[in-house]
C-alpha cells in the first residue's frame, strides 16, 4: 500500500510567500535544519522565529502526531508532540500526517528513521549538490501494514528506547559536570598546600 493512501503527504511552507517585510504580530517558532538532531528528535533552542504577514493556517504548522522528514541527507524523520506542535514547517521538510487509523504515526516514525528506508531514500535522492528526496517519492512509498497491535508494540518500544538513550545522554552530561567539578576541587586544594 502506497503511504499516499494512508496520509496526507505534502512539503512544508515556502516561507517568502509569507513572510512579513517587517516586525509582525504573527509570530511563529520554526522548525528549521538545526533543530532536527540525528537520533529524531528536535531542539527548541536552535527553532527560529518566522514573522508572517497574516495568521497562517493550520495545514502550515506542525500537529501532535504529524511525522516531518528532512528533504536532504540525513533525512532524519521527527515526530511532532505536544511541545513541537503550533511551529512552522519551512518547505526543506515534507509533513506527512496519517488520516487512516491502520496506521500508527509513531510506528511510521520508527519506520522511516530505519536503516533499511533510509538507504532506499538516498538511493532515490536527486543527485544535485544537496541530494534532496522527492515529496513525490515519499507520497509513493510502499510499506506493508503489520496489526495495529504490533504497530503500538514496536513504537512503544522504539519511545521508550529513545527516552532511555536521552537521559542516559543527560546523565553523561550531568557526570562530565561533576567530575570537572571534583578535579578542578582537588587542584585547587592542592595548589593551596603547596
Amino acid at each position: 500500500m502506497k503511504l499516499q493512501d494512508l496520509a496526507s503527504v505534502r512539503s512544508g511552507l515556502v516561507l517568502s510567500r509569507k513572510q512579513a517585510k517587517e516586525p509582525s504580530e504573527y509570530r511563529y517558532p520554526l522548525i528549521n535544519l538545526r533543530c532536527i538532531q540525528q537520533e529524531g528528535t528536535i531542539q527548541l533552542k536552535e527553532a527560529d522565529i518566522y514573522e508572517a504577514k497574516e495568521p497562517l493556517k493550520e495545514e502550515y504548522l506542525s500537529q501532535s502526531g504529524d511525522i516531518i522528514v528532512r528533504l536532504t541527507a540525513p533525512y532524519t524523520a521527527v515526530l511532532i508532540d505536544e511541545t513541537t506542535s503550533g511551529m512552522v514547517v519551512s518547505s526543506n521538510f515534507v509533513v506527512i500526517r496519517v488520516e487512516d487509523k491502520s496506521l500508527l504515526p509513531e510506528y511510521l516514525f520508527w519506520l522511516l528513521n530505519t536503516e533499511k528506508i533510509k538507504r532506499k531514500i538516498y538511493e532515490n535522492a536527486t543527485s544535485n549538490m544537496l541530494g534532496a528526496v522527492n515529496a513525490r517519492f515519499l507520497a509513493d512509498f510502499e510499506l506493508a501494514l503489520l496489526s495495529v497491535e504490533d504497530q503500538r508494540k514496536i513504537s512503544q518500544f522504539n519511545l521508550l528506547a529513545k527516552k532511555e538513550r536521552q537521559l542516559l545522554r543527560m546523565l553523561a552530561d550531568e557526570k562530565e559536570k561533576y567530575y570537572a567539578g571534583v578535579l578542578n576541587q582537588a587542584y585547587k586544594r592542592a595548589k593551596k598546600g603547596k
